[in-house]
């Protein structure tokens, strides 16, 4: 019973970690883009996607094989939907997050552009930031559809 006491935080930190770090990452990008200085939002943008690349690739490569241990401990059979279902929205989500995250790259890119040439960033990073708003929004549902998923259990 232990094991699957820890198995059950170990799952919960991997699923609450990365909605934390979300909620600092973007208050700290908005903060940044706010200053309007084509450096500190390349910096602030570069800061961001290591992290978040880190936080999410370690709570994607995490989830399953805790979810799978948990599942194997209780003994549910790995046939039930709501199990497939939300795998399939982990990889869902994860093909968003990296829609997103390359998306950021982009506008982090303009901003070193920007930075050497003394132009505006906002010109040329609007359009990146309303299709990597659209990816992140997306990652996000889908997310919360596997934890809405996770908490009901529905048969």
């Amino acid at each position: 019973m232990e094991s699957l006491q820890t198995l059950r935080i170990l799952h919960g930190i991997a699923a609450v970690l990365p909605f934390l770090a979300i909620i600092g990452l973007a208050w700290y990008g908005w903060r940044s883009w706010r200053g309007g200085d084509a450096g500190v939002i390349a910096k602030a943008l570069q800061r961001i996607g290591l992290i978040g690349w880190v936080l999410v690739a370690g709570s994607v490569a995490s989830l399953p094989v805790t979810g799978y241990r948990m599942v194997q401990t209780i003994g549910w059979p790995l046939g039930q939907t709501w199990l497939l279902g939300s795998a399939c929205l982990l990889i869902v989500a994860t093909i968003f997050w990296l829609l997103f995250t390359t998306r950021l790259w982009r506008i982090r890119n303009l901003a070193l552009a920007a930075q050497g040439s003394g132009e505006p960033i906002a010109a040329g990073a609007a359009r990146q930031w309303k299709f990597g708003l659209a990816f992140f929004a997306l990652a996000l549902l889908c997310v919360i559809a596997i934890l809405v998923l996770m908490i009901s259990k529905p048969v």
